[in-house]
């Protein structure tokens, strides 16, 4: 199959530790943008496969990069734990974003990373919600039963929230091996969000906004404008400084 070299941007987000790998990807992937629906739905298998290989052999490398780096515990960082790649294939320069945290290899631990990971992203989608879990669009994007690994009727585990399973029957096989790692979803409700400034929204652009931040300056209300796709990238890039504050919905 042919390949072609594309950036991959890693963001170790929480340490504040960034840096860029060149990895070789099936070229129908890059060039997706050019093919029909289907061709991009038979292309989704690939692109998995392309990209859990990728994340798992650049673990390594994240550790080394992040060195000396702690787990959110306390204890020293062992292992990484990171969201869905995002892709920028349709850019001048093709280039794919990757968000990755740290956590010392214990199992809650691991949990624990997913479920922060996944809260801030889902504060971002639905702020304001008072959701005690992630986004239920943002888990169906993001998991997979952790048995067969189908996608479609995904369930989520009621107490942890990062665990997925097609049916009860999935649920009760894995459970032997999900109860050593499963913790309760942190219970505080996500903050609310004031209403976008419309004086700061640009109605003649034609780029699609895929992020909010505030850019009230010091002293200042809050104040949020609506970012390209772009520009958040830009700032993921800039380090670990207001990732709490990213309001994040990649289209």
């Amino acid at each position: 199959m042919t390949t072609t070299p594309v950036r991959f941007d890693f963001l170790c987000y929480r340490v504040g530790v960034k840096f860029d790998e060149s990895y070789d990807i099936p070229l129908r992937i890059v060039r997706a943008g050019d093919h029909s629906d289907k061709e991009k739905t038979e292309n989704k298998p690939l692109w998995n496969a392309a990209m859990n290989t990728i994340m798992e052999h650049s673990g390594a490398t994240c550790l080394r990069r992040a060195s000396p780096a702690s787990c959110a515990c306390g204890l020293p960082a062992t292992a990484t734990e990171y969201l869905p790649p995002m892709p920028f294939l349709d850019a001048p320069k093709p280039h794919v974003v990757a968000i990755v945290d740290l956590f010392c290899g214990n199992l809650k631990c691991r949990t624990r990373t997913r479920q922060s990971m996944l809260q801030v992203i889902s504060r971002n989608r639905s702020p304001g919600s008072g959701l005690r879990g992630p986004d239920p669009g943002l888990f169906a994007e993001l998991m997979s039963c952790r048995v067969c690994k189908k996608r479609e009727g995904l369930r989520e585990c009621g107490v942890c929230h990062v665990a997925g399973y097609c049916g009860q029957e999935h649920q009760e096989e894995d459970w032997p091996n999900h109860k050593a790692e499963c913790t309760p979803w942190p219970t505080s409700t996500f903050d609310a969000r004031p209403p976008l400034d419309e004086a700061d929204a640009d109605s003649d652009t034609k780029v699609t906004y895929s992020a909010v931040f505030n850019v009230a300056g010091p002293g200042e209300p809050p104040r949020f404008r609506e970012i390209s796709r772009e520009e958040v990238v830009r700032r993921l890039l800039m380090g670990a400084a207001g990732m709490e504050e990213l309001e994040v919905e990649m289209k």
